[in-house]
């Protein structure tokens, strides 16, 4: 038995020292060549917002591995590496639109360098900035609200922060975007003078000055849901599978919810009766969707709809004059993974909703509202959908 023991721990110090050796010759490269490659020639520069893009000619060269540029912005050296299937590469994360110095180089299969190739890059003024100047901040209800254009779509964190009781800055929320333009929401705050402030940074640490406003919030509630009631205008969609209107109120964003029939009409759209006597002043609208695996994000839950409200619509069900539109949206996926898949991140906007705004200058006396649900995540022409809340305030509070 002892024998076999020693058999055992030989074989076992032995394939140890093979996969070390193996780990090891993994980290030496390919050849040994301490020839420098030639250097990259014809460079083109192209000012980007926030980056430069270098085009250049690769030197003829067998042993050529890749192509390297490094930059310092903000104290950092910035390092970009290309390889030898193309001939440009792009350095991104500048903090401004002044001159900066790259330096070029042409890596061999050894990892040895050639002579930098030393140019001057001057890039455009970069997204974080350019967007910070679109910024406009206001009161809103319950808090604050900041509007943002952002034309090239980058990757953006716009942060709303406060002062609190205690007379020091507090963190509020962070909306991260790539939207072309926006708006969103801080909320929670009573109705007397707070200082609100907003900032922008970028996925490089760059970060502009802050926005300071005094604000003082406007009241808004949840309006009352005991009080909606279901009615039925010609053209509107019927229930179906035991899935009714009034489930979209009962305060449990569960199932069951409210199910339409496949009748062949599409789009599909119901109306609801606030039930609130000279109607309300809307802020905002959740919507819950039917969660689940096979479900969420996915089937017959909503995607896009649009919401258009009446004080007091003609009885015809028609889209006139006495309609007034109020929204169109959209349910995003934060994710943006495939159908089937979600991240914690998916699910918990599942369970807390989806908010939406009114805009700040709707008529103040909507009490009828109708959901026109305009596409489906499958495309399918039937849609559920498991609870609704409107806010704001009652005119005549």
């Amino acid at each position: 038995m002892e024998i076999f023991k020693r058999i055992y721990l030989i074989i076992f110090t032995f394939v140890l020292f093979i996969v070390g050796c193996s780990e090891e010759n993994q980290r030496i490269p390919i050849t040994k060549n301490s020839l420098a490659p030639g250097v990259v020639s014809n460079i083109l520069i192209e000012p980007l917002p926030g980056a430069v893009k270098l085009t250049y000619d690769l030197p003829n060269d067998q042993n050529l591995a890749y192509v390297k540029a490094e930059c310092m912005i903000n104290g950092i050296l910035r390092e970009v590496k290309a390889s030898t299937y193309k001939n440009n590469l792009t350095i991104d994360g500048f903090a401004d639109s002044t001159t900066y110095i790259v330096n070029l180089y042409s890596v061999s299969q050894s990892e040895v360098s050639s002579k930098p190739v030393k140019i001057e890059v001057t890039p455009l003024k970069p997204p974080f900035q350019t967007v910070f100047k679109s910024i406009s901040m206001d009161r809103d209800w319950g808090g604050a609200y900041v509007a943002f254009n952002n034309p090239t779509e980058a990757n953006l964190a716009i942060s709303i922060i406060y002062i609190d009781s205690t007379g020091y800055w507090n963190s509020g929320i962070t909306n991260y975007t790539k939207k072309k333009s926006g708006t969103f929401s801080i909320r929670g705050f009573d109705t007397e003078e707070t200082t609100f402030g907003v900032y922008l940074s970028d996925r490089w640490g760059n970060m502009t000055d802050t926005i300071v406003k005094k604000l003082v919030p406007m009241f808004e509630k949840q309006l009352d849901r005991s009080n909606y009631k279901a009615i039925r205008l010609p053209g509107d969609v019927k229930d179906a599978w035991g899935w009714v209107l009034p489930n979209l109120w009962n305060g449990n964003s569960g199932e069951p919810g409210f199910h339409t029939d496949v009748d062949g009409v599409w789009p599909q759209y119901f109306t609801i009766d606030l039930g609130i006597e000279g109607g309300a002043k809307l802020s905002r609208f959740k919507i819950w969707q039917r969660s689940g695996s096979m479900y969420a994000y996915n089937d017959r839950n909503i995607r896009k709809f649009e919401i258009w409200g009446s004080a007091n619509p003609t009885s015809d069900g028609i889209f006139d004059e006495s309609w007034i539109h109020l929204l169109t949206e959209e349910i995003e996926k934060p994710s943006g993974l495939p159908m089937g898949q979600q991240t914690d991140e998916d699910n918990q906007n599942i369970a807390d909703g989806h908010e939406f705004n009114f805009p700040i200058d709707i008529p103040k006396d909507i009490r009828y509202i109708r959901i026109k649900v305009t596409e489906t995540w499958a495309k399918i022409h039937c849609f559920y959908v498991t609870e609704v809340a409107f806010y704001g305030t009652d005119v005549k509070e």
